[in-house]
């Protein structure tokens, strides 16, 4: 059975900035089945935004948004006083909207060298080392947004991901990745796969709801198949037993007084 390949669930845990909001879909039971549009809310700003930095390359800093596949008009703004970075997105027909912030450790320079990218389901911006400077006490000057432009991702094909289940358990396979790439890991009923495309230099990101925790990691099977397809086998033994329904009969009490 073929189910749905996006979830609303983010990546690895924040490292710069935890979320302030709990993520109200991580106790829903549907494996596989959650839409896209459920990763979107209607209105900015979006309470399960998830941003983080991490370490790029020649001591760039890099600025990682998650979960904003499907939006096709993306702004992505610095604030020069307060060093905080704001990404909006709007679908094209202005339905859904979404929108992630995160304060960055260090003041910015030579903004005009400071990249983004929007790569698959998320927002990329690159702050090189030239572009860094220590941050300063806060003064009393009018902040002023300054534009990031927003340039076509440098790897335009990203890995295909198929995800079926049958009476064994889950398989998920992701076709045309770099054979060295992968990262698979799970977080209580979460799923998490990580891969660059064959050839490419960018990591693409996926996150799975199990319908139940995993009990025994060791039982799932990750390997790279044929060169370039990741399989992900989850059997059904590897996660927690499902517990039956409580069925009972309730009695009614009556309150009617006795006359």
């Amino acid at each position: 059975m073929m189910s749905s390949l996006l979830s609303p669930y983010t990546a690895f845990p924040v490292t710069s900035a935890p979320p302030l909001w709990t993520d109200p879909f991580a106790d829903m039971a549907s494996p596989f089945s959650l839409l896209p549009a459920l990763g979107r809310t209607l209105d900015f700003p979006d309470m399960r935004s998830v941003a983080r930095v991490e370490a790029g390359d020649n001591k760039a800093l890099r600025v990682v948004f998650d979960d904003l596949g499907g939006f096709e008009n993306v702004d992505v703004s610095i604030d020069d006083r307060t060093n905080v970075v704001t990404v909006k997105a709007e679908a094209a027909d202005g339905c859904a909207r979404a929108s992630r912030v995160i304060t960055l450790p260090c003041a910015v320079q030579n903004t005009d060298k400071i990249t983004a990218e929007h790569i698959g389901s998320r927002v990329v911006v690159t702050i090189p080392d030239g572009s860094q400077k220590p941050r300063e006490r806060t003064g009393t000057d009018k902040s002023k947004q300054l534009k990031v432009s927003l340039r076509p991702a440098a790897d335009m094909s990203p890995p295909e991901f198929e995800v079926s289940d049958d009476d064994v358990g889950y398989c998920i396979k992701v076709h045309g990745v770099e054979p060295s790439s992968p990262r698979v890991e799970v977080d209580g009923r979460k799923l998490h796969v990580t891969c660059k495309a064959k050839g490419g230099t960018v990591d693409f990101f996926r996150a799975f709801a199990l319908p139940r925790n995993v009990a025994k990691a060791d039982e799932i099977v990750a390997k790279v198949e044929d060169g370039n397809r990741l399989v992900v086998t989850v059997p059904h033994d590897a996660l927690e037993a499902s517990k039956p329904p409580t069925k009972a009969a309730i009695t009614v009490q009556n309150q009617a007084k006795a006359s």
